[in-house]
């Protein structure tokens, strides 16, 4: 019986009954962690994220674009912004249902009570319903090859000619006056749902055609990766067209289902991978369907055909999800009435659930076919797709499991082996049995023999069935090991903590350790083949071939350490299981970081973003990571096995779209632009940016320089702000890339420009002005003290000159006139006749001598006077010394010649200079015998040259040299004067005889400054 003839309430509510069904059905399979294959990201609304979805769209920019019942929003996959239109402008309506971004960068925006918007370059252009666009709740819009924008709306199908929307009818064979939804096929065809029928317009063609496909109203549609068409309405549910094209456009028509128990989709989405996911209308939730090929036979689609139903039992923010998008990187979107979901496809596959009690405790190995095999607790299953089996459930605490070459499952229980042969199993007791003991290690070798590593008793073999101990030798160190591994040649490697390494087969042992390039600390993993051997440690990866070991230089970066497991790839590439999660490393990667101590190496960290469950599985008996015979890559984590495909692994090629988004400066926003100018005083900045990379945003990195201030990129991080203060007023720059979650670069990334406008004191002419007023004081300043000290200095010479002008002129009153009063008595004695010839000797004698205290002491009294002002030039005061001993030798000729400009001496060096002249003149006067003395001044430019001669006997220059010895304490003066003045003083003999001297200062050391 049919429920054709049921009452219209019984219908209603049957239908709910069997959404109930079905509902239930699907969520008794389906998990509350992450769907199968794909990762989950929830944003609600208590975190910030807009109500009430009801469309998406990604820009040109990379930015999804969300339309939702309270306006326009941005999302750039970690911040939501709300759009804001230009000055002047504002939508039609907040409450936006339907959106496209096009070609051109323009975004199309529809509104639920009609009409449209067109945002292009940041600015808007309204369409009103009824006017200028067909009315009534706009539901989609798309773009034919042509470049052409469809609308599709509850009042009619209407298409925009480029200046303004024109409505379709039954001159294009459109007869219905709504349109339901649209979309434009991969070979260009535009297909619509009428409400009634699924019709089609070719391209380059202005008729649709019919197909003669009934539906009912709000039906949908979508195409499938193989061209196939899909549909989703109220009578029929989710169903495929198979063999409809626009050269086949009649299908066999499928029956309308007798009952409910169907999915009815507000919208369709066909992935990438070939998934079809749904938005649930009657139920809710979203609806996943793995195998879309074999399910399009042009049925509806069943509970059992559902892969999976996500709903807010099972994690969704909210039942009632509409929007569906695929990002440019392949994540699916969902949009809600509570907020946004993202689906991204895992690298990382998890098997089947087995149940693991407390994940650290299991243990698991993969036979040759590719089967898992897991032990937990005292039970071992056998997973291979086809549903988990349990093998034995008399185990007991099986942490380590490993096959050999006959496919024998060796396990590691307590106290004791369990070998699994077939459907037997045997036992055999550990060589010391403890519930103390413990197993560190445990590994077969190429032979198939077993080696075990106990706690505190060291290392065993087991051979035909007998434990043998291996006895400690100057290589085989006294401690337990704690990773044993086999290679191809038949050698065990062994390996203990503190960087240390043992290989041993047949004939001998080789230890290794820090002093051979072994710095892993205690060694937790060795990978060993045919050629090179891995050994992963605590701290870090190391490499031994054929003798030397290399170290990777990872002593500082925490994704390499903790590596319990090592794997190589047929093209190379190294896989870690580690503290942090997987880590690849390319082959080429590697083998430079090895060859190149100082080479840090790049690599690609996998963790719960990339499906992944847990970390690494530590304190493992066996190694964490292996290769299975289908060449998937099997890791051991803290919290169940994960594997992975190499060959399948994609990357994400695109490189994220940068901008910036603002600027604060002194807590006011700027929106974003090519040059903005800011106010005076700004000294603190803020530049907001983002990268619009939605497949795992946490994983963006981001560089940024102010030119001006940053010397070169500053590494930002995850970060999305620059932070800058006490900037100076001037011209900037800002700059910055983005990374995407692989690594890929934007190098061109975005920019501004920034003016800070400066107050009058921040100017340059002011800094000018400041500059020269500080000089000038510090000029000034310096003139006052300098004329202050002169003053001082002057004070004190007058006082020191008034001082010497007194004691002058008491010796000239009382010592010299009294000594001249004598010397006048006795050259009158000496006119008398003389009576005896030796009294008259001693007169002669005795008036010599008071005529040499005479010229010395008016020597002194002309010194202490000065002879005149201070700041004369030396040729009086030499003339003066020359004439008063030309007075008392009369028969000695004195001549004075002077040239060039005379200047100022200075007070001191006037001093030394006139000392060391008339000591010059009084030898030349006294000593050489001479009838004639001449002195010649010369006033240089850069120095003063005084030159004295004369006819007499000469002086040897030795006489001068040994001076002092000699007694001639006079030349040893003036020796020393010249140096006090840094002046120079040189001696020569005269021709063609006498004597001649020298005396050169420089103007620094003689003159005043003019």
């Amino acid at each position: 019986m049919t429920m054709l003839g049921w009452p219209a309430f019984v219908r209603h509510v049957a239908r709910y009954l069997g959404a109930a069904l079905l509902t239930a059905s699907v969520l008794l399979t389906a998990h509350a962690s992450d769907s199968p294959g794909f990762r989950r990201r929830l944003w609600t609304t208590e975190t910030g994220t807009p109500a009430d979805i009801w469309a998406m769209s990604q820009s040109k920019g990379g930015y999804l674009w969300l339309g939702t019942g309270s306006g326009l929003y941005r999302f750039d996959g970690f911040r939501f912004e709300r759009f804001q239109p230009a000055d002047g402008e504002r939508f039609r309506s907040n409450d936006i249902t339907a959106m496209s971004s096009l070609h051109d960068g323009s975004l199309w925006l529809g509104f639920y009570y009609g009409g449209a918007s067109e945002l292009r370059a940041g600015h808007l252009r309204q369409y009103a319903p009824g006017k200028d666009f067909p009315p009534g709740l706009v539901l989609a819009f798309a773009q034919t090859s042509d470049g052409t924008v469809w609308a599709a709306t509850e009042g009619g199908l209407a298409h925009f000619d480029g200046s303004q929307w024109r409505t379709v009818g039954a001159d294009w064979g459109y007869p219905s006056h709504r349109a339901d939804w649209l979309i434009t096929a991969r070979d260009g065809t535009l297909w619509v749902t009428t409400g009634e029928s699924l019709m089609f317009l070719r391209p380059g063609e202005h008729r649709f055609q019919p197909t003669h496909v009934s539906m009912a109203k709000y039906g949908i549609v979508a195409q499938a990766p193989d061209g196939t068409l899909w549909l989703s309405d109220h009578d029929h549910g989710t169903r495929a067209l198979p063999g409809l094209t626009p050269d086949h456009p009649s299908v066999t028509a499928t029956e309308r289902p007798g009952d409910t128990d169907f999915a009815w989709a507000n919208r369709l989405l066909f992935d990438r991978y070939g998934n079809l996911w749904g938005t649930l209308v009657d139920r809710g939730g979203i609806y996943r369907v793995a195998d879309v090929e074999h399910l399009a036979t042009g049925r509806s689609l069943r509970a059992q055909d559902l892969a999976e139903v996500i709903g807010k039992a099972s994690g969704l923010v909210s039942e009632r999800a509409v929007p569906l998008l695929q990002d440019a990187e392949g994540t699916i979107w969902a949009g809600t009435n509570m907020g946004l979901a993202s689906f991204h496809r895992n690298s990382f596959q998890v098997p089947g659930q087995v149940p693991l009690g407390m994940a650290a405790d299991y243990a698991m190995a993969v036979d040759a076919s590719g089967v898992m095999w897991v032990a937990n607790g005292g039970t071992l299953y056998r997973s291979d797709g086809n549903g988990d089996k349990v093998v034995r459930s008399d185990l007991h605490d099986t942490s380590g499991m490993q096959f050999n070459h006959a496919g024998d499952l060796w396990m590691v229980g307590r106290n004791k082996l369990y070998r699994l042969h077939g459907q037997s199993i045997d036992s055999t007791e550990w060589p010391v049995s403890s519930d103390l003991t413990r197993v560190n290690a445990f590994a077969l070798d190429n032979q198939d023999q077993l080696w075990l590593a106990l706690a505190e008793h060291g290392l065993y073999r087991l051979r035909q069935g007998q434990w043998q101990q291996v006895i400690p030798t100057r290589a085989l160190i006294d401690d337990t090991p704690t990773a044993l591994a086999s290679d191809n040649r038949g050698a065990l490697w062994i390996g203990y903590a503190d960087d240390r390494l043992v290989r041993l087969d047949d004939h001998s042992a080789q230890l290794y350790t820090a002093a051979n390039g072994l710095h892993v600390g205690t060694v937790t993993s060795i990978k060993a083949g045919s050629g090179d051997v891995l050994i992963g440690g605590e701290h870090g990866l190391a490499r031994w071939r054929d003798g030397p070991i290399a170290t990777m230089s990872v002593a500082d970066n925490d994704a390499f350490s903790g590596i319990t497991g090592i794997v190589r790839t047929s093209s190379g590439d190294i896989w870690l299981n580690t503290g942090k999660g997987v880590l690849r490393l390319d082959a080429a990667e590697a083998a430079t970081s090895f060859d190149q101590p100082d080479h840090a190496p790049a690599y690609r960290l996998f963790d719960y973003r990339d499906g992944l469950p847990g970390i690494a599985k530590q304190a493992a008996v066996v190694p964490t990571a292996v290769v299975d015979d289908l060449q998937h890559l099997w890791f051991l984590t803290n919290q169940g096995p994960a594997w992975i495909d190499p060959d399948e692994l994609g990357s994400n090629l695109l490189p994220p779209p940068v901008d910036i988004a603002s600027v604060i400066a002194n807590g006011r926003h700027y929106a974003a632009a090519g040059q903005i100018d800011l106010p005076k005083g700004t000294t603190n900045l803020q530049v907001q940016y983002s990268a619009a990379s939605l497949a795992i945003p946490d994983r963006v990195r981001f560089r940024y320089r102010l030119d001006g201030v940053d010397a070169g990129w500053q590494d930002a991080g995850n970060r999305r702000d620059a932070f800058y203060s006490n900037l100076a007023p001037g011209t900037y720059r800002f700059h910055v890339i983005a990374a995407n979650d692989d690594g890929v670069w934007n190098m061109q990334g975005a920019e501004t420009r920034l003016t800070i406008a400066p107050w009058f004191y921040q100017a340059r002419w002011f800094y000018a002005l400041c500059i020269v007023v500080i000089v000038t004081l510090i000029a000034a300043f310096f003139l006052w003290r300098t004329r202050l000290a002169a003053d001082r200095v002057h004070l004190q010479l007058m006082e020191r000159m008034n001082e010497r002008e007194r004691i002058a002129r008491e010796i000239h009153d009382t010592l010299l006139q009294g000594v001249q009063g004598l010397l006048l008595r006795l050259q009158a004695l000496m006119a008398r006749p003389v009576r005896d010839q030796a009294h008259g000797d001693a007169l002669n004698t005795a008036i010599e001598q008071a005529r040499q205290m005479v010229i010395e002491g008016r020597g002194k009294i002309i010194a202490l006077r000065g002879d005149g002002p201070q700041d004369n030039e030396p040729v009086q005061s030499i003339l003066a010394v020359g004439e008063d001993l030309a007075s008392l030798y009369p028969h000695v000729a004195f001549r004075l010649t002077a040239e060039g400009k005379p200047r100022r001496l200075l007070p001191s060096a006037r001093d030394e200079i006139i000392d060391i002249v008339r000591e010059a003149i009084r030898n030349a006067f006294l000593h050489a015998q001479a009838k004639h003395v001449e002195v010649h001044v010369d006033h240089q430019v850069h120095q003063l040259r005084i030159r004295i001669t004369d006819d007499g006997t000469g002086m040897d220059e030795a006489i001068v040299r040994s001076a002092a010895q000699a007694g001639h304490w006079g030349i040893v003066g003036m020796r020393e004067r010249a140096q006090r003045l840094g002046a120079k003083l040189t001696l020569r003999r005269a021709h063609p005889r006498g004597t001649e001297w020298l005396l050169s200062i420089p103007c620094r050391a003689a003159y005043r400054s003019e």
